[in-house]
């Protein structure tokens, strides 16, 4: 695990000096058995995940599905950060990996420590969420295992309707859909903030 919290203070402080003071938010979140084996079991694994706001022309912004996503969900792009592994480094290889892209201007949003909670256990896991208005380089779909099929750009404005349709995601994964809703809602939330 190579010295590394969870929740790095120091290195949450220098990435607030190279990209923004973040916006601080404990998320508590209603689990069910999917969402917290996967989540408890990639907390041994990973101190958190990377969440990616790419934007894209007209006020848009990316969005994927991957094969196995129940029909018509898509969202936001993210990743894991191993626990060796700095934020902005995961940050730069995550997007290289599943878009093509590399970062060019990049804004941090915000921390999200979320609380899953089921069957009298909870688990913690910090999602760190960047926008990253500007790239360089040619959208593609991965070479790798990342299992992502397709691609949609969806105005800012639609990114409620999103995080609504992921708290619909049927069982098993319901709680896994309204885990993943609430970067969705914080995105949109902080964006229209930056536009007002």
């Amino acid at each position: 695990m190579s010295g590394y919290n969870a929740i790095d203070e120091r290195e949450l402080e220098q990435l607030a000096v190279a990209y923004g003071q973040p916006e601080m938010r404990v998320v508590e979140i209603e689990g069910d058995g999917y969402l917290f084996s996967s989540r408890l079991y990639r907390s041994r694994s990973r101190r958190g995940e990377v969440v990616l706001a790419v934007g894209r022309p007209g006020r848009c912004v990316l969005l994927h599905r991957k094969g196995w996503y129940e029909p018509g969900v898509y969202r936001l792009l993210s990743g894991g950060i191993d626990w060796d592994e700095p934020v902005e480094t995961t940050l730069a290889r995550e997007l290289e990996e599943e878009t093509g892209l590399t970062l060019d201007t990049t804004h941090f949003l915000g921390l999200l420590d979320c609380r899953i909670y089921y069957a009298s256990q909870e688990v913690s896991f910090a999602s760190y969420v960047f926008h990253l208005p500007r790239t360089e380089g040619v959208l593609r779909l991965p070479q790798t295992a990342e299992d992502i099929t397709e691609f949609r750009d969806v105005p800012i404005a639609d990114l409620p309707s999103v995080a609504e349709d992921l708290r619909h995601v049927p069982p098993p994964r319901t709680g896994w859909g309204r885990w993943r809703a609430v970067a969705h809602d914080f995105v949109y939330e902080m964006l229209c903030a930056i536009a007002a």
